[in-house]
């Protein structure tokens, strides 16, 4: 009995371990030729404190996206500085932001996947954020998205981009956002 409660727990440690990401999304048809993307589990869930002594709360995401096509996807995500609320949290403000760091898979286990989040933030905060960029045939490029709020959340965030079409979809908790675009060239 002993064992096999040992060898199950083996198990599902190594099955959580194993996995990285919190969704993934393969893209087969016409409009998204043979694109995969994969967002990450949330890491944060700390305070921010800015210079004027206002309180937020973040958490740090990764993404990324592989074209697996034989020709170069132009990404272009564009996150406004206004914030918003979501229907599952109406007396919370959010605000999105994508940092120019590139990701790598080598910061997976670091606190906020390696992101210098503080000094980002400060120098950051109130601004809109994009990134452009080209991803070349049969490689991926990785991305940190940040989301940051006034007050916390019951629960846990969750976030991460998906297409619809050629549209690139932010969703946080459910609430869809339209936030960029994918082309191929």
């Amino acid at each position: 009995m002993k064992l096999s409660i040992v060898f199950t727990i083996f198990l599902f440690t190594n099955t959580i371990i194993g996995q990285n990401f919190h969704t993934k999304f393969e893209y087969k048809n016409s409009i998204n030729k043979d694109i995969t993307v994969q967002n990450s589990y949330p890491k944060g869930g700390q305070r921010f404190t800015t210079t004027n002594g206002k309180e937020f709360v973040y958490v740090t995401f990764w993404t990324s996206i592989s074209n697996n096509s034989a020709s170069n996807l132009e990404l272009e995500i564009d996150f406004s500085a206004n914030s918003f609320i979501i229907p599952s949290a109406p007396n919370i403000n959010f605000n999105l932001y994508i940092p120019n760091n590139e990701m790598t898979l080598e910061k997976e286990s670091l606190p906020n996947y390696g992101l210098d989040i503080i000094n980002f933030l400060k120098e950051n905060m109130n601004k809109p954020s994009k990134l452009r960029t080209i991803i070349k045939p049969n490689s991926s490029h990785l991305f940190y998205a940040v989301v940051i709020s006034n007050k916390g959340v019951n629960g846990t965030v969750r976030a991460g981009f998906e297409l619809q079409k050629e549209e690139l979809i932010y969703t946080i908790n459910n609430h869809e956002i339209n936030c960029g675009k994918i082309l191929i060239n």
